[in-house]
């Protein structure tokens, strides 16, 4: 019989890093089993930091700086950190306070840090770039964040200054708050991106996947393998995303390219919503196929389109929230669907399909 004081590293490592995503009150209770799998699971405990935003009754930084303090006097915690997310965004109000001087403590403390989510209002802006010393700051070669922070996510285009302060950046998603003012981005923006971290790997926005925008990236980020214009063309069919296709071509290296539902492919698919569609079992499965079909152009247009020879070997097309690999018989499958997990649901995973039975549809 094998006894839990004899399991390898490497199983609680696994067991600890499966925990986390689902049961991460349980893989606490865990490290407290013994001082083994103390030091084996904290860093999967504290590999990400949430900050979140405040209930109802607590619209203030009261108590932020104590909460800090006890989180940074501990150096197991400080060194496993490796995400930070700070949403302390609220579509109904705002803070009238600034923020405190713990929050850029905070900010700069873990060493070992890969990934920054910033989710703040607009009024906090002016706040960190004053704090930064970006407004009178002309020298883009200085870093403030650890060489190892390689990924951010932020709100708007305005915060893209806080690219400017570090080494190596892979990533950069900009995710809208709100769906009345989505992001968006100007040549100008990504021409500077290009020029500090000309080795972005991913970028994610809402714009529009029309031909102007996706050049205009490709000429500042070519070694893109990731893409992902999730804004909508609604009600423009004879300008839908199948026109622009071809222009993905200048991405040599993409392997990924993300689009929003078809609903916003301006492709004439525009199903309707609330008691209509839910109260009618017979509407629903018509609309289903209908988006399946639309899916299923999209995807062949892709083939002629994108990956015909010259053209970059993608892997992998994101539809809303369906992942769609490139198999061996040479067409997209369906293969994954993404998922939002966690009190905010800002943590993102992608799980199999399961009898899925689409490898012979």
């Amino acid at each position: 019989m094998v006894h839990y004081s004899n399991l390898p590293d490497d199983i609680l490592r696994y067991l600890c890093q499966t925990m986390r995503m689902e049961k991460l009150h349980g893989l606490m209770n865990l490290s407290g089993v013994d001082r083994r799998t103390r030091e084996i699971a904290l860093p999967f405990v504290f590999n990400q930091i949430f900050v979140p935003r405040p209930s109802e009754d607590q619209r203030s930084w009261v108590g932020f700086e104590k909460t800090i303090n006890v989180i940074l006097a501990n150096q197991t915690i400080v060194s496993s950190v490796r995400n930070l997310d700070v949403y302390l965004y609220d579509a109904y109000s705002e803070f009238e306070e600034k923020l405190p001087r713990a929050f850029f403590t905070l900010l700069f403390s873990f060493p070992k840090i890969s990934s920054l989510s910033i989710c703040l209002h607009d009024m906090y802006c002016s706040q960190i770039r004053e704090e930064l010393g970006d407004e009178n700051d002309s020298d883009t070669s200085r870093t403030l964040f650890p060489p190892s922070l390689n990924s951010l996510a932020i709100p708007d285009r305005k915060w893209m200054f806080l690219t400017r302060y570090m080494l190596q950046l892979e990533s950069l998603v900009i995710e809208s708050l709100t769906q009345r003012n989505p992001p968006s981005f100007n040549k100008d923006d990504i021409q500077q991106l290009g020029i500090k971290h000309p080795g972005l790997k991913k970028f994610y926005c809402q714009e529009l996947c029309v031909t102007e925008r996706v050049l205009a990236i490709a000429r500042s980020l070519p070694n893109l393998q990731e893409i992902g214009l999730r804004g909508g063309i609604r009600r423009h069919p004879s300008n839908s995303v199948m026109d622009h296709l071809s222009c993905y071509r200048m991405l040599p290296k993409l392997k990924r390219i993300s689009f929003p539902w078809v609903s916003f492919l301006g492709v004439g698919f525009y199903p309707p919503c609330g008691n209509a569609y839910f109260n009618n079992p017979g509407l629903r499965v018509r609309l289903a196929a209908k988006a399946k079909e639309v899916t299923e152009q999209l995807l062949e247009g892709i083939q002629r389109e994108v990956m015909a020879p010259g053209g970059p070997r993608l892997q992998t097309v994101v539809v809303g929230e369906t992942v769609y690999a490139y198999g061996s018989k040479g067409r997209f499958q369906k293969s994954r669907i993404i998922r939002r997990i966690g009190r905010d649901r800002r943590t993102i995973v992608e799980e199999d399909i399961e009898n899925s039975g689409d490898e012979d549809d």
